[in-house]
């Protein structure tokens, strides 16, 4: 089989095509990374278009909504925008409220003890193995030098 082109890809998420060419696509794609790719992309930018698409839906049932209960358009998106940033502004206070509590309750305090206690830890363990494996060098390479030393004495 050839290589699915991006818009048969498309039809394919559409639902727009047969079930027998689905089956073959379908087992098409365990095989080529290349349709893989372009399925992926396919996929990518359908989850986009319906984002959008999605987005509109919802401003438009909120102005229908408030149409009937009376308001205008200007007021509703004005109502709807002061929530928005009434939400944001709340969430944000409770984020620096924790923040204060932590810092006041000395969390961050003790993290950063900890973090240099291990970071400290880790160090001295690595320095003090190869401490020993260059010492156990040398108390190696003294102990050759010295038998040659006897060796040579002796002959």
């Amino acid at each position: 089989m050839n290589h699915v082109p991006e818009t048969r890809w498309v039809a394919y998420l559409a639902d727009e095509i047969p079930e027998d060419l689905k089956i073959e696509y379908e087992n098409h794609l365990y095989s080529c990374d290349e349709c893989l790719s372009a399925y992926m992309d396919a996929m990518e930018k359908e989850e986009s278009s319906l984002d959008v698409e999605g987005l509109d839906i919802a401003g438009s049932v909120m102005d229908s909504i408030n149409l009937l209960k009376g308001e205008s358009l200007e007021e509703a998106k004005q109502i709807r925008k002061e929530k928005s940033l009434r939400t944001i502004t709340r969430h944000y206070l409770i984020a620096a409220g924790f923040t204060i509590l932590l810092m006041a309750g000395g969390v961050f305090q003790s993290l950063t003890k900890y973090v240099d206690s291990v970071e400290s830890s880790s160090v001295k363990e690595t320095q003090s193995l190869t401490d020993g494996l260059i010492d156990k060098t040398f108390n190696w390479m003294d102990s050759i030098e010295k038998k040659n030393k006897e060796g040579f004495r002796n002959e």
